[in-house]
This record gives structure tokens, C-alpha cells and sequence, in this order.
């Protein structure tokens, strides 16, 4: 007995583990018999199974609509609202049929229709007719309407949400991971609102169908009952009246349930908290509104024939609730000031809003305005790879300045023109250009007066004689020797020319000390020897700005300490420390400013211009300058400006070879007449480059 028993409760527990695993085969099977409904004559009873099973699942619907926090928590449910929708237009089919043909559809219609009617089918068609346009003209429309508006919004700031996901990654707040997680929840959002608004058509036109088989079941009915079934008119009427409004009314509140649940599941982007505990979080929330909704409700009760038994109880309990509502808030404020002053001391009313006008002072070392127009560089979504290029310029001047650039923060600003954008560091704009994303930008760097056909621009990087072409002019173009490039890639090298020239102004001290704290985890012993007792950061900082404001590498942070050990305790200047920097980094400036073969082609100076700048040199609170007579300085930044062009002229880049003791003075004196100018002392070029002298800059004369 206790195997035979072992063996059923086997199978059993087998059967349950098979209907398990093939569960999902429930829905296409229920959808196939409800196909049935078409083609298949069936008996009332079982009508009256698949009306039940029509009012089950539209309440089932419902109420999980209300206990859904977030919309993708059911993402299916546009899915659900075309199956329900399908299966009860399949469902009127076969009522519509039994009515006609044995003017009986079953139990659930009859008593559905008795208790609407009750006995007067005037009344009841009224009834009818109310619930079927509150659904028509009310439910589904504003479930429509609201379907396409969120559909719309969530596509229009998909864009922006993408942005602010790409400057979050930028800006190290998230990772890879989370931002792909982000972004993917991003178009289920857009994949979902987007369905949302389609099936939400198919709601609306399901009223509009019970509609019309109302007046199909009535007209046809009459002809049926008095033509083929020998019932006076009377009788035809009522008969075939009473069986339409309960056909209708199974029908209109599965429709009803489905469009107000359409309704919620797109209402809900702004919280996330199911529909019982927003409503009772947020309506009963404040107090004071209860309190006078007590009180009106108290002045109405006094209009003569007002139900006072009825509006009495209910301002006794809105002012019952607001009072315990004034009581619960008064606890929370009173936990909640306790955690603050545990947490931290009081603060003044004069300190919040000193903070306040603190945090209106944060300035972004980088940042990157652009037009409306210039989103799409920026979109993901519409193959824009601007943000995949600012990564790769970090990676690309961490390789080779050797500092960690800070992220840039992209954002649109409606000020700018369509294609423009501008880009600011530390709050202040260095530069701006403008694009023409649907063109390409032709140049050619070896002729720069070549023409061709196009709008003539200038290229934003270099300054160079550029036209904006049709993408089916690019072929031509390379043919005819010009380099063309696509508008992203012009904005790319923009922002890498430019975070080039001003990387002296991006390193600041807290980046000084992040290189520092990273070279002391490696060499302890070296930073424990420098910091502080010889050099303090600051000045280190200082060292770092002036080596990269001649786009020298500090990526060989190891061997600038042990140089700024060397020298730091006797020397504490920051100019005359990075020329000791420099001269140990010969190599390293000499294979930067040589050619491929190892030639290096200089200029000189006239050995009287050298002398005027040593004994002209004065030590200032700012650190040591030449001062110079202002007319013997205006010639000499002409002669110097000469012997550029006559370099460039001759297919060399402006390079200058001076003596240690005044080649800081001396680019200092050039500087600002003439960037992108290289300045180097004999002792910052190594033995293996080959020195060619190609001019020299004469004296000023004497007047």
C-alpha cells in the first residue's frame, strides 16, 4: 500500500514538474481556442466559461496594474492589452452569434442584462448606453491621448538622458557596466512608450467596435426574431434588446478595467511606488488640506436638505486623519532633527546659505557647450562617437603629456547657433567653432591656397584655408590631394589641439598631488626625500605647469623627483628647477623636436642679444625677467618673427637654440607674439642629434 502510495504521489509530483516547465505553452493555447470562438458554433454554457474568463483576467489586470512600482516591471503589458482586446472582439463574434441564432448567449449575459434592466429596458439602455460612451469618450481616449504624450516626451529626452549617462561615465560617477545598464534600460523605455501608444489605439477602437455590434445585435435581432423566429414586434424587442445590453455589458467591463489600466501603466514615469501607497502617501499627506476639506464639507452640511448624518461623519474622520497626519510629521521632524544633530553640528541659516553660494561657484575645469544641432555627435543612438573620442583623448594625452585630463562635461546651450560649440576651461571660453554635421571638411596642410568648390571655411585646430563639401564630392577631393575628414573628427582634433596648448592650465594642484601619492605607492623612499622637507607641492605643481606649457612630457614623473631632489634643498625656484628638469630630459625634448633621421635644424641668436638679456635680468615677487628697453624688445620680437618665416618657408618647424642661462627669458620675451615656438638650450640636446644651423637673428640696431 505504502509503494502503491509512494507511486502515485511520484507521478504526481512528475506531472506537476513537466506542467511546470512547459507553462509557457498556457497563453498560445488559450489564444488558439479563443481563434475557435470564430469558427465554432458553441453551446451557452461554455460561452458563459470564456465571459467569466473575460471578466477574471481584465480584473486580474487591474489590480496588477496598481501594484506595479515602475512601467518595465510590466513591460509585457502592451502585449497583454492586444491579446485582451483580440480575445473579447473574438468573444463578441460568438455571443453575437448565439444571440441571433437561439436568442439565448448563455447565464452570465441573462443575469448580467436582468440586474441593468430590471424590468424596464428603457432605463436599462440608458444605463448601458452611459457606461459605453464613459468608456468611449472618457477611459480610452484619455488613455489614448496619454499613451501618445508619453510616447512623444520619452523620445524627445532620450537624447539628454543619454548625454547626462555619457558625462556621469566621463566624470567617474559610474562605471562601463552601470552606464551600459542604464542606457539599455533607457530603450525599454522608449521600446515600451512607444508600444504603449499603439496599443493604447487598439483599446479605444475595442470601444468603438462594442459600439457598433450594439446596434448589429439590436437591428439584426429585430429582422431574426420577427422575420425568421415569428415574434411580434414586442416581443422581438425586448427580447433581443435585453440579451444586447448584457452582451454589451460583458464586453464593456473587461474594456473598462483595460483602458483604466492603460491609464495607470502610463501615469506612472513620475513615481515609483505602487498606485495604494502613492495615493496614500501623497492625497493624505498635508494635514492642513484635510483640515479644510473638513471644514468646507462642515459649511456645506448647512444648506437645507443637505444628508447632515452623511456629511458630519466624513469631516469627523478628514479631521481625525489630518490630526494623526500632524502627529506623525511632527514625530518624523523630530527624529529627523535628532539624526541631524548627531550627525553633524547645527548650522545657521547664515550657513546654508553660504553653502548655497558656494555651490554656485563650482566651475568645471573643462566643459564643452555645443548648438542643438551638434546632439546627434553626441547620441549614441544615432551613431554619434564625440563621447567614445573624448575618452580616447584622455587615454591619448595621458600617454603622452602624462596627466590624467579632467573629464570634460558635455552639455546643448540654445544660445549657440545650430552647428556652433564652444569650449570653456575653468569657466572661461578658449575657443569656439561651428560645424556642418551632414558635410565634410576638405584641406590641404601641403598647399593651403589650393581651391575647390564648396563653402570656404577655416579649419578650427591649425588655422588652415578649409571648404565644407557634400559627401559625394569627398572621392574628388582626396583625388585631387586635399585631406577630408568628417565633422566629429574636426571637433575631436579641435579638443586635442587645444587641451595640448592649455595643459599647463588643466594639471591643478590636486592632480600635482594625485601623481605624487601614485609615485610614493612605487618609490616611497624617493617622495618621503622630497615632500615636504625639500619642495612643497605647490612648487612642484609650478614645475609641472611650466614643462607642459612648453608641451614637455611629465609622463616620466619618476626621474622630474629625483632631479627636483638633486637640486631642492639649495634651490627653491620653480624656473631654475625646470631647467635642471629639462636638461636631465634631454633625450626625451631632443627625440620630440628632431626629424626621423635625427636632424635637428635650428636658429640662433646674435651673441649681443644673449648678453643684453642676462645683464637685463631683475628678480621680481613673480621670479626672475628680463627688462628690457620697450623699442630694443619690439625690434628684437620682429627680427625674431623674421627668421619664423623664413623656417617655415624652408619646410621647418620654428625652432631656436639658445644658451641655459637665458632660455626661459628669452621664450618669455617671444611668447606672447608668437606661440607653438620651440625654445631649447644647448643642454637640453642629447649627443646623438645632429645639429644644422638654418639662421640666426640679428641684433636690433642700436637706435
Amino acid at each position: 500500500m505504502e509503494g502503491r502510495t509512494a507511486e502515485g504521489a511520484g507521478t504526481f509530483f512528475g506531472m506537476a514538474t513537466i506542467a511546470r516547465k512547459n507553462i509557457e505553452m498556457l497563453i498560445p493555447l488559450i489564444f488558439l481556442a479563443s481563434m475557435l470562438l470564430l469558427v465554432i458554433r458553441f453551446p451557452p454554457g461554455v460561452i458563459d466559461v470564456f465571459v467569466i474568463g473575460s471578466l477574471v483576467s481584465a480584473v486580474l489586470i487591474a489590480v496588477l496594474t496598481m501594484y506595479v512600482r515602475q512601467p518595465l516591471d510590466f513591460s509585457i503589458f502592451p502585449t497583454v492589452i492586444l491579446l485582451t482586446a483580440v480575445y473579447r472582439l473574438f468573444l463578441n463574434v460568438a455571443t453575437t452569434r448565439a444571440i441571433l441564432t437561439d436568442a439565448d448567449a448563455g447565464h452570465v449575459i441573462d443575469t448580467f442584462a436582468g440586474y441593468i434592466i430590471g424590468g424596464n429596458y428603457v432605463v436599462g439602455m440608458a444605463v448601458f448606453l452611459v457606461i459605453v460612451i464613459i468608456n468611449f469618450v472618457v477611459i480610452t481616449f484619455g488613455a489614448q491621448r496619454i499613451g501618445e504624450v508619453a510616447a512623444r516626451f520619452t523620445l524627445d529626452a532620450l537624447p539628454g538622458k543619454q548625454i547626462a549617462i555619457d558625462a556621469d561615465l566621463n566624470a567617474g560617477i559610474i562605471d562601463e557596466a552601470q552606464a551600459r545598464t542604464r542606457r539599455k534600460r533607457l530603450e525599454d523605455e522608449a521600446d515600451y512608450f512607444g508600444a504603449m501608444d499603439g496599443a493604447s489605439r487598439f483599446v479605444q477602437r475595442d470601444a468603438l467596435a462594442g459600439i457598433i455590434i450594439i446596434f448589429v445585435n439590436i437591428i439584426m435581432g429585430l429582422i431574426v426574431g420577427m422575420a425568421q423566429m415569428g415574434m411580434d414586434w414586442d416581443t422581438a424587442l425586448q427580447t433581443f434588446s435585453r440579451l444586447t445590453i448584457g452582451d454589451g455589458l460583458v464586453a464593456s467591463l473587461p474594456a473598462i478595467f483595460i483602458s483604466t489600466s492603460t491609464g495607470i501603466m502610463v501615469t506612472k514615469a513620475a513615481t515609483e511606488e505602487t498606485v495604494g501607497e502613492s495615493v496614500i502617501s501623497q492625497v493624505f499627506a498635508q494635514a492642513k488640506a484635510l483640515w479644510i476639506a473638513a471644514g468646507f464639507i462642515l459649511i456645506f452640511s448647512l444648506v437645507p436638505g443637505m444628508p447632515k448624518l452623511v456629511l458630519w461623519p466624513v469631516a469627523v474622520i478628514l479631521t481625525y486623519i489630518g490630526w494623526r497626519v500632524s502627529q506623525g510629521d511632527k514625530i518624523r521632524e523630530d527624529v529627523e532633527e535628532a539624526e541631524r544633530e548627531e550627525a553633524a553640528p547645527p548650522e545657521s541659516p547664515e550657513d546654508r546659505r553660504r553653502q548655497e553660494l558656494e555651490d554656485l561657484l563650482a566651475i568645471d575645469q573643462l566643459e564643452l557647450e555645443i548648438g542643438y544641432g551638434l546632439i546627434p555627435l553626441v547620441d549614441s543612438e544615432q551613431q554619434g562617437d564625440l563621447l567614445e573620442r573624448v575618452n580616447n583623448i584622455r587615454r591619448q594625452i595621458a600617454t603622452e603629456m602624462g596627466f590624467i585630463v579632467p573629464p570634460m562635461r558635455i552639455r546643448d546651450n540654445i544660445q549657440l547657433g545650430q552647428g556652433e560649440y564652444v569650449l570653456k576651461i575653468k569657466g572661461t571660453e578658449i575657443a569656439r567653432g561651428e560645424l556642418q554635421i551632414d558635410r565634410y571638411l576638405a584641406m590641404n596642410p601641403s598647399d593651403p591656397d589650393a581651391e575647390f568648390g564648396g563653402d570656404k571655411t577655416v579649419e578650427p585646430a591649425f588655422g588652415l584655408q578649409a571648404y565644407w563639401i557634400s559627401p559625394n564630392d569627398r572621392a574628388r577631393a582626396e583625388a585631387a590631394g586635399f585631406t577630408v575628414v568628417d565633422a566629429s573628427t574636426v571637433l575631436a582634433t579641435h579638443l586635442t589641439e587645444i587641451i595640448r596648448r592649455h595643459a599647463a592650465d588643466l594639471i591643478d594642484r590636486q592632480a600635482a598631488q594625485s601623481l605624487l601619492d601614485n609615485l610614493k605607492e612605487r618609490l616611497p623612499a624617493l617622495i618621503e626625500d622630497l615632500v615636504p622637507a625639500k619642495l612643497s607641492v605647490a612648487q612642484i605643481h609650478k614645475v609641472l605647469q611650466l614643462l607642459l606649457r612648453e608641451r614637455v612630457s611629465i609622463r616620466n614623473f619618476a626621474v622630474i623627483c629625483e632631479t627636483l631632489g638633486d637640486y631642492g634643498a639649495e634651490v627653491r625656484d620653480p624656473e631654475i628647477l625646470t631647467e635642471f628638469v629639462r636638461q636631465v630630459l634631454s633625450r626625451q625634448i631632443s627625440a620630440q623636436n628632431a626629424s626621423p633621421d635625427g636632424t635637428m635644424l635650428v636658429s640662433t641668436l646674435d651673441p649681443s642679444i644673449e648678453e643684453k638679456i642676462a645683464s637685463s635680468l631683475q628678480q621680481t615677487p613673480s621670479g626672475t625677467i628680463p627688462v628690457l628697453d620697450q623699442n630694443y624688445t619690439r625690434k628684437l620680437v620682429e627680427n625674431v618673427g623674421k627668421q619664423i618665416e623664413k623656417m617655415i618657408q624652408a619646410g621647418s618647424p620654428p625652432l631656436f637654440l639658445v644658451s641655459p642661462r637665458v632660455r626661459p627669458y628669452f621664450r618669455k620675451i617671444i611668447e606672447r607674439s608668437y606661440t607653438g615656438v620651440s625654445v631649447l638650450s644647448f643642454s637640453e640636446v642629447s649627443r646623438d642629434v645632429q645639429l644644422k644651423t638654418v639662421g640666426f637673428v640679428e641684433a636690433p640696431d642700436a637706435s
